[in-house]
């Protein structure tokens, strides 16, 4: 009898490649497999923004959209969603204390409204603007629901900037701030939510063991899932504090098959 382990697949630089595609012979792969065991994405997308590559592998597995913060099923009715918001008084305070000569953009999102202060399009190729409200101007006025992102734009990214907005958003208990490598973006987020709380509580939810939790990733935002999982691998295309806490590092990236690899050749997933 087969024994089925959860695998949490990162997208951008882990599952797609750098042209934002599944590689063929990796979703033929994945696709069989996944007839066996509950393969799962986890990214810091919206669900709108991956529920193709979803629909292309035919996963029937939960959606881990938004870093951990909006878990959904679209194959279960029982499902409970799991959905985490910011307070809009809280982002309204961090804008005022950072002030617009720090910020140049804010974008906050439901799975319905998109808040911009003005238009980004770096942001709407990431988080697919299409078919959604878009409101715009200042965030302070028209932001009316609780979002589920926060994610500031720097207008320069220096020690001094950075630090005055890690300080303004750790004023706030329970958040924190990931930037977003050496780009103008930063991210906040809730502490205790991430990837890998999701992936905990799908653990349980389909009865797996830990032993047998097997998570890829290559970015800061894959940091928890990886600590949690007993077989973690970082893409080798990854950045170096995800490789550091990974178990494994993949041979190859994720432009040739990486993570096809790493299933048949070290978990012997065949």
């Amino acid at each position: 009898m087969i024994q089925p382990y959860l695998i949490a697949l990162d997208l951008d630089g882990t599952l797609l490649t750098k042209d934002k595609t599944i590689d063929q012979k990796t979703l033929k792969y994945l696709r069989k497999l996944s007839q066996n065991h509950y393969i799962v994405i986890a990214t810091g997308r919206p669900y709108r923004a991956f529920i193709k590559f979803y629909e292309q592998l035919g996963l029937k597995t939960p959606m881990v959209a938004y870093n951990g913060a909006y878990v959904t099923h679209p194959h279960d009715a029982h499902f409970s969603p799991i959905s985490f918001a910011f307070p809009k008084e809280v982002v309204s305070s961090i804008y005022h204390t950072v002030g617009p000569h720090i910020i140049e953009n804010i974008m906050c999102e439901t799975n319905h409204e998109i808040w911009l202060i003005h238009e980004e399009d770096n942001l709407a190729s990431f988080f697919w603007h299409d078919n959604m409200s878009i409101i715009y101007g200042d965030i302070t006025q028209t932001l009316t629901k609780n979002p589920m992102t926060l994610i500031l734009k720097s207008k320069e990214r220096n020690e001094k900037n950075d630090q005055i907005i890690i300080d303004a958003v750790r004023q706030h208990p329970g958040l924190n701030i990931r930037f977003w490598g050496d780009s103008v973006y930063s991210e906040v987020y809730y502490s205790h939510i991430s990837k890998g709380s999701a992936l905990l509580n799908l653990l349980d939810y389909y009865h797996i063991p830990k032993e047998r939790f097997i998570a890829f990733g290559d970015a800061e935002n894959d940091l928890e899932m990886l600590m949690y999982a007993p077989l973690s691998v970082a893409m080798v295309n990854g950045v170096d504090h995800v490789k550091n806490v990974a178990k494994f590092i993949s041979t190859y990236d994720n432009n040739h098959q990486g993570i096809v690899d790493m299933l048949k050749n070290k978990f012997k997933l065949r």
